[in-house]
């Protein structure tokens, strides 16, 4: 961890070096959880465009960024900010608590600005609460270098910054720290993010501080269904009483007494919740652990049935809509977009699409489609306790539109977006996500994908996997599992059982 943070230290230390002799310019720790402890840490920096161009070329100052990106965390440089401005960021994700403190950690270092942060999930009857505690702790120059970036410089910060006049009081720090569920006013501090948002705080400081600024945020989430349950277990209880006293009563009638009924026989589990809606061809050398405890499903191909979405999808779409541009060129775009390289609003406009970026969205969307019996398969699992992750090549912003058009919110969690990471499957940053987000280890996830490379390149890490294909037969499937439907007739629900899965 040494080394990535020491790498992290010296990234942000250059960007530091150019914000010396900027003015307003300000560095963002972001910080979402989500509901089962995972989340992300997104860092970024914005230059003004008169300050860009004093900017090290990040990618021949010595800097591996490959292996940042190995380690889990995505660097970019993005040149197209408001008013020409220059943004840096950096992000990853992590999936328990005992992760988020190393994420901090390696952004700390020994005079960093964050200091003993620590994420805290405590489940409860019908709740569960959250906590992020830690300090903003400004040092002056020393927080944004180390031995190693005034190497590569071969002068200190402080010696730049006296050369250009800056001042850390020109860095503006500001952290944000979003929970789930809602904030609890008594034992939270910050400043609301936004008015109407109950689920975020944050809190602001400079360079040149003297004061340390403590870090502290809980909120809380009620779990309806289980306060529901709890409801009806009451109302159970008071009619079974009910239901005895009765009894007793007729017991002591004697004119009132019946012959005993016979009970009726029960009908067996297996003959229902504990059916698995689907068979999954394993290898007859698989040695490989019964039962995954997640399942991640590709998204184009899998959840939904369009596989080859941008080609027979995207680009008629787009030509329909009046786009001048040749396929090739739309697809090339496509791929920037769902690398997180541009916004929707930004893809529309390149592929020379006037209009609302929102109503285009979603006249694309309409065209794609859930795969039959997919709903089914999610629901079986979360009722036997199989968590589903989607792990796709998208844009972020479609994903969630599909996900909330299609209602599965609750069935799939977490969703693995290559727009958000920043690159593509089969690259391994995105398995390394995938680990971290689940938290469980690669012999206990099972990729389901329609490409045949994606999985080569997910087995080589150690995941199970399946290779979705309705046709697939054992030759031509390289070894992996197979999947040929969600769907199953009734005669075959019978008689499948939870180790198909």
């Amino acid at each position: 961890m040494d080394s990535v943070r020491s790498k992290l230290l010296v990234l942000f230390g250059l960007v530091a070096v150019a914000l010396l002799s900027a003015c307003d310019v300000a560095i963002d720790v972001d910080t979402r959880v989500f509901e089962d402890g995972s989340g992300t840490v997104v860092v970024t920096a914005t230059l003004d465009s008169d300050i860009a161009t004093e900017l090290l070329d990040l990618r021949t100052s010595g800097l591996a960024l490959t292996d940042l990106n190995e380690a889990g965390w995505v660097t970019d440089v993005d040149t197209r900010g408001e008013n020409g401005s220059t943004i840096v960021t950096g992000s990853k994700a992590f999936g328990t608590a005992d992760q988020f403190e190393e994420v901090m950690a390696e952004l700390t270092g020994d005079a960093g600005l964050f200091s003993d942060f620590e994420l805290v999930r405590t489940p409860g009857f019908a709740q569960v609460d959250y906590s992020v505690e830690g300090s903003l702790e400004p040092r002056g120059f020393s927080s944004f270098s180390d031995t190693e970036l005034e190497t590569i410089l071969g002068q200190s910060v402080e010696s730049i910054a006296s050369r250009y006049g800056g001042s850390p009081a020109d860095i503006d720090v500001r952290m944000s720290i979003t929970l789930p569920g809602e904030i609890r006013t008594d034992v939270s501090g910050g400043t609301p993010l936004r008015d109407f948002d109950d689920t975020a705080r944050f809190w602001t400081t400079t360079a040149e501080a003297s004061q340390p600024i403590p870090v502290a945020v809980t909120s809380r989430t009620r779990k309806v269904s289980t306060l529901v349950f709890r409801g009806v277990a009451i109302i159970a209880a008071l009619l079974a009483l009910l239901t005895l006293l009765g009894q007793l009563l007729r017991v002591l009638s004697p004119e009132r007494r019946r012959p005993p009924q016979k009970a009726r026989p029960r009908a067996r589990a297996t003959d229902t919740a504990e059916a698995a809606p689907i068979v999954i061809d394993e290898p007859d050398d698989s040695d490989q652990p019964d039962n995954p405890t997640v399942v991640a499903l590709d998204g184009m191909g899998v959840i939904f049935k369009e596989a080859n979405d941008i080609d027979n999808v995207l680009v008629p779409f787009a030509h329909e809509t009046g786009s001048p541009l040749s396929a090739d060129e739309i697809v090339l775009r496509a791929r920037a977009l769902s690398l997180g390289r541009m916004t929707t609003a930004q893809f529309w406009s390149a592929i020379g699409l006037d209009g609302s970026p929102e109503e285009l969205d979603d006249a694309y969307l309409s065209r794609l489609s859930l795969n039959p019996g997919v709903v089914k398969f999610l629901r079986t699992l979360r009722d036997r306790g199989v968590r589903v992750a989607c792990i796709t090549n998208d844009s972020t912003t479609w994903a969630m539109k599909l996900r909330q058009r299609h209602s599965l919110e609750g069935l799939v969690d977490p969703w693995v977006i290559s727009g958000q990471v920043g690159v593509r499957k089969p690259d391994n940053p995105m398995w390394e996500v995938l680990r971290r987000v689940t938290g469980e280890a690669p012999a206990s996830i099972m990729v389901v994908d329609d490409d045949l490379d994606i999985l080569d390149s997910a087995r080589k890490l150690g995941f199970r996997t399946a290779w979705y294909s309705p046709d697939g037969e054992a030759p031509l499937a390289r070894g992996h599992a197979i999947l040929r439907s969600f769907d199953l007739p009734a005669a075959q629900e019978k008689t499948a059982t939870p180790e198909n899965v």
